[in-house]
């Protein structure tokens, strides 16, 4: 399932419920990613892409309480920095884990692109969408 089709689901049954899709774009990450052995122990740089879902009710007060703040996100990713990861996969699949974790996210997706892989590319990436259960 895509996510727009997990969105077009979201709003036909909310019954009353708003639909929330959070972007946070561009996120710069340098890390130590690849599997071939001129990539290890170099850092290189990574855009990611983060599409969350949240349905739920608008209780109208513009007050970052009542929302998802982007600040889990990025602070995860960021902390990504340190690790290393031989797929992009894993990466993706490490930022969805991290993009899920509040209990009112109901989906997400993630793009990542290493920017630096080919020369003759402006970036070799990959797109993971889970939903929760």
């Amino acid at each position: 399932m895509r996510l727009d089709n997990v969105i077009e689901n979201a709003l036909a049954s909310a019954s009353g419920e708003d639909v929330f899709i959070y972007r946070l774009e561009g996120v710069k990450l340098d890390v130590e990613i690849g599997i071939h052995d001129y990539e290890r122990g170099v850092k290189q740089r990574v855009l990611i892409d983060v599409i969350t879902l949240v349905s739920k009710q608008w209780c109208g007060s513009d007050d970052i309480g009542t929302v998802v703040d982007y600040d889990y996100i990025l602070h995860g990713i960021k902390a990504l920095e340190t690790r290393q990861f031989d797929l992009q996969e894993t990466l993706c699949g490490t930022v969805l884990d991290i993009a899920l974790e509040p209990a009112v996210v109901s989906a997400a997706q993630v793009t990542t692109r290493k920017v630096d892989a080919y020369a003759d590319a402006a970036a070799v990436g990959l797109t993971r969408f889970r939903r929760k259960v």
